[in-house]
């Protein structure tokens, strides 16, 4: 019928209508990365261009941002959350608003941008803490609390950005208002990003917990993607537990089912804990998981965790590799320690300031290994009773002795 009518507003009106209702519906019947989806919502965009911002504009915005984020277009979701920013602004819609901004923050700290990504969800939840209980559920267009997700991305931004008690204390907020509401599908997700922070922080027991958790909340409810990627993070929390446990391949073969499955969006950070692992226990392995990971980032543009694939590179170099590259471990920690330094992510920075000074140490290069290290471990304010921090403070102890 569409076809019959003459071009202009009305026919671009009735046809956004059509898309807009058929849009949904493919993603419910063939998922979120689903082409025909996403073809239906790009034009569904260009008809609301056309139409000069349409009421439905926001709502098109909205799932173009989360399917672009679901199949790993992290640049073109980004660009998708700030359309939707500027015309939550305009139009002066808290929930959208809200939406936007922490959509923005969560592509913002995947791509390796923590300060911005901070900047985004302190903005999010700033607005969803002074707004009224009718916003704060209109806002809950995701799926779960837009005040929990928000504080979910900032503990991981605090972490990256050298804060890791502040990230602690952001997460135990989100965890707390997660099982105030008491709403299932907010709770796995705040589970989920706990049991990354924890891991990261290198607190196995604490992630393990966390990933059990939304595990058994996933599978109660039938939270699929939870319940996949807890799976993973709880069978390599065991596997670096307890290495006789042997869940360390079926973790890896859980991750690569996922990746195959085209849900990308936050896959790194599962490959970087996986890459942890393999270090430990199988480090002939680690060079095809960090080339998947790295893959992934490049096609993504996920690169929150390239510093750390380059770190474990040499690391594995040094464990693992031939004489002839082991020499290059050193320059490879050097571009991760540029990459790290870049992105202003302070807590990879130490760690791999850690690994170098340690390689420089064994060298004879002490005194290079001691200007290196003191300065970096000097920037901080917190978290000295983490095991990172604890080592960097030792290594520095043993290189002045």
């Amino acid at each position: 019928m569409v076809g019959h009518l003459p071009a202009g507003a009305s026919r671009d009106q009735l046809e956004l209508n059509l898309q807009f209702v058929l849009g949904p519906c493919l993603i419910a019947t063939h998922g979120p990365i689903a082409d025909a989806a996403l073809t239906t919502f790009e034009r569904a965009r260009e008809l609301c261009n056309r139409l000069q911002e349409p009421p439905e504009q926001l709502n098109v915005l909205y799932w173009l941002a989360v399917m672009r984020g679901v199949r790993g277009e992290l640049g073109e979701a980004l660009e998708a959350t700030q359309a939707g920013i500027d015309l939550a602004k305009m139009r002066a819609d808290p929930p959208a608003l809200i939406n936007f901004l922490g959509g923005s923050a969560l592509a913002l700290i995947l791509m390796g941008r923590p300060a911005e990504a901070l900047a985004r969800t302190e903005e999010a939840v700033a607005t969803f803490d002074c707004s009224d209980d009718r916003t704060r559920i209109a806002s809950r267009a995701a799926g779960q609390d837009a005040g929990v997700a928000g504080r979910a991305v900032m503990a991981w931004a605090l972490w990256f950005l050298g804060y890791p008690d502040r990230a602690t204390k952001a997460m135990a907020a989100c965890l707390d208002r997660a099982n105030e509401i008491s709403h299932p599908h907010t709770q796995a997700y705040a589970l989920y990003y706990a049991s990354i922070l924890s891991a990261l922080r290198r607190e196995l027991a604490a992630a393990r917990s966390y990933s059990e958790r939304c595990l058994s909340l996933s599978e109660q409810h039938g939270f699929g993607l939870w319940r996949n990627l807890a799976r993973v993070v709880c069978a390599i929390c065991t596997s670096l537990l307890d290495p006789s446990s042997a869940q360390l391949e079926e973790a890896q073969a859980e991750l690569n089912d996922h990746a195959q499955r085209g849900q990308r969006m936050g896959i790194t950070a599962l490959y970087a804990l996986l890459c942890r692992a393999l270090i430990e226990q199988r480090p002939a392995a680690l060079s095809d998981a960090i080339g998947a990971a790295q893959k992934i980032g490049r096609e993504t543009s996920e690169l929150l965790f390239e510093a750390e694939f380059y770190r474990l590179k040499a690391r594995s170099l040094l464990i693992d590799g031939p004489p002839y590259e082991r020499s290059s471990a050193g320059t490879i920690l050097e571009q991760a320690l540029s990459v790290a330094r870049s992105q202003g992510a302070r807590s990879m920075e130490l760690l791999i300031a850690r690994d170098l000074a340690n390689l420089w140490g064994k060298q004879g290069r002490r005194g290079k290994a001691r200007d290196l290290l003191a300065p970096v471990y000097g920037w901080f304010t917190e978290g000295f009773d983490t095991p990172d921090l604890k080592e960097v403070k030792a290594l520095l102890e043993a290189l002045n002795a």
